[in-house]
């Protein structure tokens, strides 16, 4: 698997890659990116992804029914 930079601190980059592995991430098939402008999107985007889904797992302890605890979550205060 090609490394991928988020914060480019070496040990942070793998450990960030690793849990978005774990949580299923890159399960998917994606086309490379050509320019360093789109690398750099991609790589943002992934390190969003990857607190969001942080984040989740702080708050409701997993990230199965997150999108439907945060449903629930806007209808109650809503």
């Amino acid at each position: 698997m090609k490394q991928s930079v988020f914060t480019g601190i070496e040990c942070d980059d793998r450990r960030i890659a690793s849990e978005l592995q774990a949580m299923g991430y890159y399960d998917e098939c994606r086309s490379e990116s050509r320019s360093a402008i789109s690398r750099l999107f991609e790589a943002v985007g992934n390190f969003i992804t990857w607190m969001r889904w942080k984040g989740e797992v702080g708050v409701y302890g997993c990230r199965v029914g997150a999108d439907y605890a945060r449903y629930m979550e806007a209808k109650v205060s809503a």
